[in-house]
């Protein structure tokens, strides 16, 4: 058949025609798809993929691929642009600790609700709160901790790692939806402010499960170009540590080494880092209370929840860059029926902790639950 019996064949489908003519092919049978996209002024219409029912030839699935592929914008414009400029130059690292979804604290027993409503609430408006109150310092990067006892439970008998049953506020399953939809709301809402580095810290609680947790929520973030977390980050080591020009963070969950042990294993893990950083930290957790200290030749206590107050210690100053800093963070969860009993009763909110590039720690702040 001639290219004019095969444009007579099908020149009752001008769209086909058209498309044909507008990529230099005379014999209309040999295109076998094409996109037909219409738009007005404003960005309204549609976008259309049309096969070709009269193609001289069969199209493979694997060029129908690679040229939809190649069709693809490389550049989604639903995604927010990376921080060209970052608003600031401080350091924010928010540690919301020991949340514990899945935790079930009953009033009656207690005084205290707690469930996963309760939990998801206190992560995503406590991150807005220290977000407010920490933007005026100015901002040019955050550090995220995730982990810690982020779930109550470590499979479907409600149970610990170890094996401790737990009064649970339903399955593993919606625990780990719970908290990863809670997680992605609060870090987006992060990265709206400055790029996000995210780190997790190992627990005894959900030592599997959180893990796992804080792989499929980097892996969910993985579009927003604001948010980071490499393999170091994320990985099964029991410390962690974190570099920010002189400010050197070592992060556990606070259950495995000794504090006395945390300097000395500070120096031996991160070698390289120890004579250009004037300022060492380490965030511990698990307590789910404030404890303060420094670290040097003596050990001064600096700060710690009691029950019903807070004590601050007055005595030598011991400055930033001198000594070792450790800082136990709170918990947002509320005391369940076995701390109650004991009288582990912690008073409950979200920390976050704000750092100057050469000075150290400028500012922290508190939301209390």
């Amino acid at each position: 058949m001639g290219a004019e019996a095969a444009r007579e064949q099908v020149v009752d489908d001008a769209a086909i025609l058209e498309a044909a003519e507008a990529g230099g092919i005379e014999d209309p049978r040999n295109l076998s798809h094409f996109w037909k996209i219409v738009k007005d002024d404003t960005g309204s219409g549609y976008s259309l993929f049309v096969k070709n029912p009269r193609t001289g030839r069969d199209t493979r699935i694997e060029d129908l691929v690679r040229e939809t592929i190649l069709e693809t914008p490389t550049q989604l414009s639903h995604l927010p642009p990376r921080l060209i400029e970052p608003a600031g130059d401080h350091l924010l690292v928010i540690d919301l600790a020991d949340v514990h979804f899945l935790k079930l604290c009953v009033q009656s027993e207690t005084g205290h609700v707690y469930n996963r409503e309760v939990a998801r609430h206190r992560v995503i408006e406590g991150t807005k709160s220290l977000l407010r109150m920490a933007k005026p310092w100015g901002i040019g990067r955050i550090l995220f901790v995730m982990g810690n006892d982020i779930l109550h439970v470590d499979g479907p008998r409600t149970s610990t790692t170890s094996g401790t049953y737990q009064d649970s506020d339903g399955t593993i399953f919606q625990g780990f939806k719970d908290a990863g939809a809670a997680l992605e709301v609060a870090i987006n809402e992060a990265s709206g402010l400055a790029d996000v580095d995210l780190i997790h810290c190992m627990s005894n609680h959900d030592w599997l499960m959180g893990w796992a947790l804080s792989q499929a929520v980097a892996g969910r973030l993985r579009g927003n170009p604001r948010v980071r977390a490499t393999d170091y980050n994320l990985s099964e080591a029991h410390r962690k540590y974190y570099r920010f020009e002189r400010n050197l963070f070592g992060l556990t969950h606070g259950d495995g080494a000794k504090e006395e042990k945390l300097y000395g294993v500070m120096v031996k893990e991160a070698r390289e880092h120890i004579s250009d950083c004037l300022n060492l930290y380490w965030l511990l957790h698990h307590v789910h209370h404030k404890i303060r200290k420094t670290r040097g030749e003596i050990e001064f206590l600096r700060e710690k929840d009691h029950n019903g107050m807070t004590a601050h210690i007055s005595g030598t100053p011991m400055g930033e860059g001198h000594h070792l800093n450790i800082e136990y963070v709170r918990s947002p969860s509320a005391p369940d029926g076995w701390h109650d009993r004991n009288a582990y009763v912690n008073r409950q909110g979200v920390e976050c902790f704000v750092y100057h590039p050469t000075i150290g720690q400028r500012a922290r702040f508190t939301e209390w639950f």
